[in-house]
């Protein structure tokens, strides 16, 4: 089978912010939100930064070592990546997310992508230097409607699990359902089967959500050196601890992150706003907001008070139980790892950008900030498709009616009437100039009556549009059809399809095909084509 992979600039698909368009272009007025441009010659300055910053390489790489236990084989690229952090020349280049079910939509083996390719191609610029990739996994999350579910070929299928809490924490028994209908679906392909197996491995041999995730993106990323960060890590929050206090005794983050986000708004919506305290009381069935009020510290919707004495104690005790909400996670990450480039989304690089004075008044590097690869996946049915049709790449990302209005055109005789309304401005410029030199009063009659010969005209143009589309029913429907295979409910493919779809046509060839084909430096957007 050969695979086609094309680029398109991100500004022409329609999907992305002002803001991150922006970013892209290197806005000379957005610079005042980060440190460094996203390209090879900002490299060795973001290191000597990350220099400046104490690291705790011993205590991250037994954390490491313990959250993996028996899963790392000791042969394997990922361990040796994870020793490599001990040394001093080694960094990170990160990317995070929650563990989305069985993976979830498409954009979360985009993330993981773009960082491995991103170090494999700074190990080979800068060979003095080791980059390992890391996916932070957001296991502290507790947006469960948002995480447990996926979308196989259109149909929704959905987990409902019973207990509250982190998302990460939740426990897999109950998963065998959802699998099975999975199943179903998937069929009785070589790559089902495989599947399948795969699914049941990872999640009904695991514990809990965060534990199968491990399992199940180690699978597939662990041979390319892939290290997998929780950070719900009793010992990696003691080293977060100073900032945890200061988030309860001081709110430095509301300060700086409100201070920017004030700025930004000149031009941008920002994506986030901060809370005076931004984290979260955390236990296994629990993770709410904690507030002040007053002199006490409270945590939302259970009857758990502290004074500031109480408080302090308890995050001495157990900083396991403070969770950083999305304001204070970037601050936590960077604290942790060598970081050199965090690799997000359009949301993650529109916030980072709202972060960068908190960051330089507690000492953290601020990294540099990489939009992470997109991908437009054509299945081979719909390659055909669009093959037959004769639409180009760039008409995919037209909105649908008016991709139908410019097929339409290109496949019938003109009937749209442009010269009869130019013919028939002449004759009202002209009536124009006669009446009002005559009497000027008139002319608003004239201009009134032009106006409604122009929409007489444009009347005529729908109809004849609408009489051409039935005759191309058949095309029209299959271009709909098409439309809505490759961006559901008229989104991006990436974020709602799951990975599935193709790993049942492809198999694990899927993942080579998307590394291959990216590169996350050149920030443009990728359309694979896995048709002939």
């Amino acid at each position: 089978m050969m695979t086609k992979s094309s680029k398109i600039d991100y500004s022409k698909t329609g999907y992305f912010s002002s803001l991150v368009l922006d970013y892209l272009n290197g806005d000379e007025w957005l610079k005042q939100f980060y440190s460094l441009k996203p390209s090879f010659e900002s490299v060795n300055d973001s290191i000597e930064g990350k220099k400046k910053q104490t690291i705790n390489r011993t205590e991250l790489v037994q954390s490491l070592l313990n959250q993996y236990g028996k899963l790392l084989d000791r042969n394997s690229e990922t361990y040796q990546n994870v020793l490599a952090i001990n040394d001093e020349n080694t960094f990170t280049v990160t990317t995070a997310h929650q563990p989305n079910l069985f993976l979830g939509p498409l954009y979360l083996v985009y993330k993981i992508s773009s960082a491995i390719n991103l170090a494999e191609m700074l190990n080979e610029k800068f060979p003095q230097k080791k980059f390992v990739p890391v996916y932070w996994m957001g296991s502290e999350d507790h947006d469960t409607e948002e995480l447990n579910h996926i979308f196989l070929y259109g149909k929704k299928i959905e987990w409902n699990p019973s207990s509250k809490g982190s998302f990460g924490n939740q426990k897999t028994d109950s998963l065998h359902g959802m699998i099975k209908e999975i199943e179903l679906i998937a069929g009785n392909s070589e790559y089902a089967k495989d599947l399948i197996r795969l699914l049941n491995d990872c999640y009904m041999e695991s514990a809990t959500i965060k534990e199968a995730t491990r399992k199940f993106v180690h699978h597939f990323f662990g041979q390319k050196g892939l290290i997998i960060l929780d950070g719900d890590d009793r010992d990696l929050k003691k080293i977060f601890n100073p900032i945890l206090k200061d988030e309860l005794l001081k709110s430095n983050s509301d300060k700086w992150v409100s201070l920017t986000s004030s700025v930004l708004k000149e031009k941008y919506e920002p994506q986030i706003a901060p809370r005076e305290i931004n984290l979260f009381y955390l236990t296994g069935t629990l993770r709410e907001r904690i507030v002040k009020e007053g002199n006490r510290y409270k945590v939302l919707n259970t009857d758990l008070i502290f004074s500031e004495e109480e408080i302090l104690e308890e995050l001495n005790n157990y900083p396991e139980r403070f969770s950083p909400n999305v304001v204070l996670r970037p601050l936590y990450q960077e604290m942790i790892l060598p970081n050199i480039f965090f690799i997000g989304g359009g949301a993650e690089v529109s916030y980072f950008l709202l972060m960068k004075k908190m960051f330089d008044y507690f000492q953290i590097h601020f990294p540099i900030i990489l939009l992470r690869d997109s991908a437009l996946i054509i299945d081979k049915n719909s390659s055909e498709k669009i093959s037959k049709l004769g639409l180009k790449t760039e008409e995919l990302f037209f909105e649908t009616e008016k991709l139908i209005k410019k097929w339409t055109l290109n496949h019938s005789d003109n009937f749209q009437l442009e010269k009869e309304k130019s013919e028939l401005k002449k004759v009202f410029d002209e009536l124009n100039k006669t009446v009002v030199s005559k009497d000027k009063s008139l002319e608003q009659q004239v201009n009134a009556e032009w106006a409604r010969s122009l929409k007489f005209i444009q009347s005529i143009e729908d109809r004849l549009l609408k009489s051409e589309k039935r005759k191309h029913e058949d095309s029209i429907n299959q271009i709909r059809k098409v439309k809505e295979k490759l961006f559901p409910g008229n989104s991006l493919q990436e974020r709602r399809v799951s990975f599935i779809e193709f790993y049942l046509s492809e198999g694990k060839k899927i993942f080579d095909l998307i590394h291959d084909s990216f590169n996350p430096l050149e920030q443009k957007f990728t359309i694979l084509n896995l048709g002939n």
